[in-house]
């Protein structure tokens, strides 16, 4: 979780960067700065004048010719598209042609004679004739164009013309404002005017050039369209002979011929119902013509006049037969009488209803040749709508034919006449409100925004520089990094002290400053690192501690040297081993010989009590190196070396042993499962993050504790912000304050630090 969490913004190392590296930073900034003020108030002044533009959104409604001229404004695109026709080399010529600019001053200067100027077009001139041998040298002699014409010099001209223009439009109008930037102010205003008037006059050649083009595009389709409308018609006029049309069809034709078919269609439903009836009732008449006595059910005998008076006659007849036949029998005269009368009327009665059949039949037969005639008629009036609608239909497509190009031939004329009214008007949506002035300040340079942000960059810039350069530098150099990169304890500083080559009389311990200086702040240093070691472990502090460190001449000897000092002038019995087999050192600090030592001992030659030196600080013994085995590791690795520690366990109070670096040989790493805690010393500044990682790895591979690590020769005044604790001042031994060291380059061409 704690690598999860995110980093909180360390404004003391911020600080610590920019005071380590406030030197790149003031000089990036003085350089900026510098520059930029010697270029602004050393600058030709430009000034700009600006004419203001309104672009309508649609054209002046004179005519309505919008098909013709419109201008779909609606879209940002469009003001896009005029501001870049603004900047067009077409408007940039025009201008140029009008105002003679060709020969300006303004674009053609005149060379000054002086010694800069001189140096400056000689380089210029000798730059540009080898560009063009490089380019001559390169380019096939065929393929070779000549441009050094006047195309050349015109099209540089407009190049850098345009390059002087500025186009603002002003936000939520239709206004633009048209700039022209020029060292001459009244020319800067005489141009951004004429840049103005050549853009109104390209715009309305362009829409007149439109008109024009439409009136020629227009009288050609008229005459298209008069031989159209021509052809349709003399088209529409043969169908109408050859199909005897004289009248135009219309819906009231259809309609007229719509009636008469339902009218007809009527006609016969009715009639068929009448011709069944008739047929039904004289089909029932003759069916009872063998049964007479049956046919008086029929409704016409039924209902016939005459067959009634008959019939009631008859009645009274036999109403006298009744009578009679009483007083007279069958062939008396009345009775023969009254038969024959009776006879008579049956006959007439028979001959009445024969002529009702007849009637009947004739009917039938008079609504039988109706029903043919309404059938016939309704034939012939289906056949006629038919062959009516078929020429409607012929005569309804040429019709519209030349309706359609009769109109479009009206239309073309009507664009015609409006489009020739335009030829001659100087219309357009885009005018001048206010003219370009001549103006009174220039716009560049800026002085003071200059400078103002040449101070902001230079900051910025040196500032950035800084941590770019803190960035790229992965050494170790304080105790954060080691905290942070390398993950072990950090035991304190050792600040940069004189040490000397020579070994002068009263100079022998040069590099033992714990011992010469004990009041110096180095001294100090190694105290402090004398009480990080020995409280490093909660229970017990280390006894056996091995010091090495990642690389060669990190300073390892000699904190070895002035730890054990340290640690026996706090009155622990304190012994040295150098186990530095491959090149030893100790016995130089010291100034003692190395016949005899730790290899010696380890071969089986040595004796412990003869071996070990008695130096002449109290508490402090050294057992130096000895002979140079060839196999060191070997050695540092048998059981002599545990039984020797084990020994001197028993008679020291504290055993430091000095050791070659890790990462060059295994030394130290097989030493190190034998101790009880391993200190690295680090040369701040020097010592690569990396490095010391893998040296790290590697005891920690084989399970060593890692006691922490020694930041050596720290240069107290390059990291005096961070470092300020340990910069401070102490008295002397005569009351008086004395600083605490000095830097002074030693022969060896570092800095070192000394009490004074």
């Amino acid at each position: 979780m704690e690598q999860n969490r995110e980093e909180k913004i360390d404004l003391r190392e911020y600080m610590r960067v920019i005071m380590k590296r406030k030197w790149t930073t003031i000089t990036v900034f003085s350089i900026i700065v510098i520059s930029v003020t010697i270029f602004s108030f050393t600058a030709t002044p430009i000034y700009q004048a600006s004419t203001r533009l309104v672009i309508e959104k649609e054209n002046p409604n004179v005519v309505s010719i919008e098909e013709v001229m419109a201008v779909n404004a609606s879209g940002t695109d469009y003001y896009q598209t005029q501001y870049k026709i603004i900047e067009s080399r077409t408007v940039a010529r025009e201008v140029i042609k009008r105002l003679h600019l060709s020969n300006s001053d303004e674009f053609f200067p005149k060379p000054r004679d002086t010694l800069v100027a001189n140096i400056k077009r000689s380089i210029q001139e000798t730059m540009t004739s080898w560009k063009d041998a490089f380019t001559d040298l390169l380019t096939p002699e065929e393929n070779r164009i000549d441009t050094s014409g006047e195309q050349e010099t015109d099209s540089d001209l407009v190049s850098r013309f345009i390059e002087r223009i500025r186009i603002t439009p002003i936000r939520n109008s239709r206004l633009v404002d048209v700039g022209f930037m020029a060292k001459d102010r009244a020319l800067s205003a005489k141009i951004a005017n004429t840049v103005a008037a050549a853009y109104i006059d390209q715009n309305l050649e362009t829409k007149l050039k439109a008109a024009q083009d439409a009136v020629k595009w227009l009288h050609n389709r008229i005459d298209e369209e008069r031989k159209k409308v021509e052809k349709a018609e003399q088209s529409l006029l043969r169908y109408k002979e050859k199909h005897h049309i004289v009248t135009d069809f219309s819906s009231d034709v259809e309609k007229v011929t719509a009636q008469k078919l339902a009218q007809l269609n009527a006609q016969v439903v009715d009639v068929e119902s009448k011709r069944v009836e008739a047929e039904t009732r004289y089909r029932q008449a003759m069916a009872l013509t063998g049964t007479p006595d049956m046919l008086d059910s029929i409704p016409e005998v039924l209902d016939n006049k005459l067959i009634l008076q008959i019939k009631s006659m008859e009645v009274e007849l036999y109403k006298r037969i009744s009578e009679l036949s009483k007083k007279y029998g069958q062939k008396h005269p009345q009775m023969r009488a009254i038969a024959a009368e009776l006879k008579t009327l049956n006959k007439r009665k028979s001959q009445e209803i024969n002529r009702v059949i007849n009637s009947l039949k004739n009917e039938y037969q008079v609504v039988m040749a109706k029903e043919k005639s309404l059938k016939a008629s309704l034939s012939r009036q289906k056949k006629e709508s038919l062959d009516l609608n078929q020429k409607a239909i012929g005569y309804s497509a040429l019709k519209r034919e030349a309706e359609s190009v009769r109109n479009m031939y009206q239309v073309l004329i009507k664009r015609f006449k409006e489009t020739s009214l335009t030829e001659n008007m100087r219309t357009g949506n885009i005018r001048i409100i206010d003219r370009a002035e001549t103006p009174k300040y220039p716009v560049k340079p800026r002085k003071r925004l200059n400078v103002l942000l040449a101070v902001i960059v230079g900051l910025v810039t040196g500032t950035g520089l800084a941590f770019f350069f803190e960035y790229l530098d992965n050494t170790i150099k304080i105790p954060d990094d080691v905290k942070q990169h390398l993950k072990i304890p950090y035991l304190g500083p050792v600040p940069i002290f004189e040490v000397t080559t020579s070994r002068k009389p009263g100079n022998q311990y040069a590099e033992l400053v714990t011992l010469h200086s004990p009041k110096s702040t180095a001294s100090e240093s190694y105290r402090g690192i004398r009480t990080s070691v020995l409280l490093s472990s909660a229970e017990s502090a280390p006894q056996v501690i091995l010091i090495t460190s990642a690389g060669p001449r990190e300073g390892k000897t000699i904190t070895a040297a002035n730890l054990a000092i340290t640690m026996a002038q706090a009155g622990s019995k304190v012994i040295l081993l150098d186990c530095d087999m491959r090149k030893p050192k100790m016995h130089k600090v010291f100034n003692m010989p190395r016949d005899r030592g730790i290899s010696n001992l380890l071969v089986g030659k040595g004796n412990p009590e003869s071996d070990i030196i008695n130096t002449q600080i109290s508490n402090l013994d050294i057992i130096p190196c000895g002979p140079i085995p060839p196999n060191p590791s070997e050695m540092l690795g048998s059981a002599r070396m545990v039984s020797l520690l084990d020994a001197l366990r028993k008679r020291y109070t504290r055993i430091l042993i000095d050791s070659p670096p890790s990462t060059a040989v295994t030394d130290s790493v097989i030493l190190s499962k034998s101790v009880d805690g391993v200190i690295l010393v680090i040369r701040a500044g020097e010592t690569v993050r990396e490095f010391t990682k893998n040296a790290i790895g590697q005891f920690q591979a084989v399970g060593a504790n890692v006691l922490g690590a020694v930041l050596n020769c720290v240069d107290m005044s390059k990291d005096s912000y961070y470092y300020y604790q340990y910069y401070y001042y102490y008295y002397g031994e005569d009351g008086k304050k004395k600083k605490s060291f000095r830097r002074k380059k030693s022969p060896k061409g570092r800095y070192d630090g000394q009490e004074v």
